[in-house]
């Protein structure tokens, strides 16, 4: 016989095997597997930082966006629109901040020069306001 001892008295419902057969069938994959058609380059891109160095295969920027902070996922080029690779993570204090540049399939991250420019299509871009506290204070009410 199983165990039994201490807990192992089970109350209605048996062994917990619920209403489900536990197969785990899901949604059977409706709507998924379909990627994406790859976007063209943007209509104009604006200046988004300069490269600093390559860590572990991805290339790190400087940002030099004013009052703007990159997408994550955000895709990053050449000043001539050919795209380089997708901005991975955002990093350092928020006035002085870095990101880093996931490589696209057959770039090199250590291909590029401290100071080289890299862009960013301006509305893969969100204002800095959205990471900055309300600095609008309410003034307590006087009795």
């Amino acid at each position: 016989p199983p165990f039994v001892g201490a807990g192992a008295v089970m109350g209605k419902g048996g062994k917990g095997k619920g209403k489900g057969d536990g197969k785990g069938k899901g949604d059977k994959g409706k709507g998924k597997g379909k990627g994406k058609a790859p976007l063209g380059p943007p209509d104009s891109v604006i200046e988004a930082g300069e490269t600093l160095h390559e860590c572990e295969d991805q290339l790190v920027c400087k940002c030099v966006l004013d009052q703007t902070v990159p997408y994550f996922n955000g895709r990053i080029f050449l000043e001539n629109k050919e795209q380089i690779g997708q901005v991975d993570e955002i990093l350092g204090p928020i006035n002085n901040f870095m990101f880093s540049v996931k490589m696209k399939e057959g770039m090199q991250a250590g291909s590029f020069k401290k100071g080289s420019k890299v862009w960013i299509d301006p509305n893969q871009t969100l204002p800095m306001q959205r990471f900055l506290p309300d600095l609008a204070i309410s003034k307590p009410s006087e009795p």
